[in-house]
């Protein structure tokens, strides 16, 4: 800690403060030292002093979708350079998921919760209210903007039948956001899926078995993108020739075939869940916005009847 104050300018106390997100200390002053350390390669360490403080360095993550690596990797990168541990649950099905809100195995074990890509419920969102420390939760608020983004591009390109598949937590309609967009909506170009490749490829089956085609296809995640793209071409069509595909998700294998995708800045959201998350712990307040979606077009969309 000493070296990290030397290089910075600094006293130790201010470095440790810093780094453990305590008050007492500029944002300014702790996004300096932080980086300081991070260039050192300097890792805090938690002793018997800290525990007795009533700090234990530990975050629960939470997460529905080991498919959102970015934003995984993004509040997991962040907790760690602020010294914290992270304790990973992965609630992938419906048994996962009662079984650790029954249990609730954080008890006097975090300092606070960070719920990524997981749609709580007013029951899950109450029973992580009684652990009595700070949960931060970052779900996909702007689907529907990036739903609305990814409808307008094919709308330009002369697209009108268009299938949306929902992958994963989502459990709602978004049908009024394709109509909007002035597109056609039919109830079997609705679909729900695993959000897996091989779910993609099984989304395709189901299309396939339908009177004609949709010309486009949307998807909320980027595996089942690119589980329609390979079962598309393995079938022998072609993307964007026979259809357009657009994922609501950037993963780096839908990135790697060319897929035109709205882009969340996942890692960068994880950045700012956790810095929300430390301000909490600080008793403070975050009210900077997350970064927005954009629309990233690739090879996977072109005019429709092209």
């Amino acid at each position: 800690m000493s070296d990290v104050a030397r290089a910075a300018g600094v006293s130790a106390a201010t470095v440790s403060r810093a780094l453990r997100g305590e008050p007492g200390v500029s944002e300014a002053t702790r996004r300096y030292v932080t980086e300081v350390a991070k260039r050192m390669r300097y890792a805090i360490a938690r002793d018997a002093s800290s525990l007795a403080g009533g700090r234990r360095y530990a975050v629960a993550v939470l997460t529905a979708d080991v498919g959102r690596g970015d934003l995984l990797a993004g509040a997991e990168g962040a907790l760690r350079q602020a010294g914290y541990d992270v304790l990973l649950y992965v609630l992938r099905d419906a048994d996962a998921r009662k079984r650790f809100f029954e249990e609730l195995p954080l008890a006097r074990r975090v300092d606070g919760v960070l719920a990524l890509a997981v749609n709580l419920t007013d029951a899950e969102d109450a029973a992580l209210a009684g652990l009595d420390v700070p949960v931060v939760a970052v779900w996909d608020g702007d689907l529907r903007e990036a739903l609305r983004l990814a409808a307008g591009h094919l709308t330009g390109l002369r697209h009108q039948d268009v299938a949306l598949v929902l992958a994963g937590d989502i459990d709602e309609s978004y049908d009024e956001v394709l109509v909007a967009e002035g597109l056609a909506v039919r109830p079997e170009w609705t679909l729900w899926s695993s959000s897996t490749v091989a779910g993609g490829e099984q989304v395709v089956d189901a299309l396939l078995d339908g009177e004609r085609l949709p010309t486009a296809v949307i998807s909320t995640s980027g595996e089942v993108a690119l589980g329609v793209f390979l079962r598309l071409r393995r079938d022998g069509r072609e993307v964007p020739g026979d259809v357009s595909i657009v994922s609501l998700e950037g993963t780096d294998l839908a990135r790697a075939v060319g897929m035109t995708a709205v882009e969340g800045a996942w890692r960068e959201r994880g950045e700012h869940a956790v810095d929300v998350l430390l301000a909490r712990l600080r008793g403070e307040e975050d009210d900077t916005e997350p970064p927005s979606v954009q629309l990233v077009v690739r090879e996977s969309t072109g005019p429709a009847g092209s």
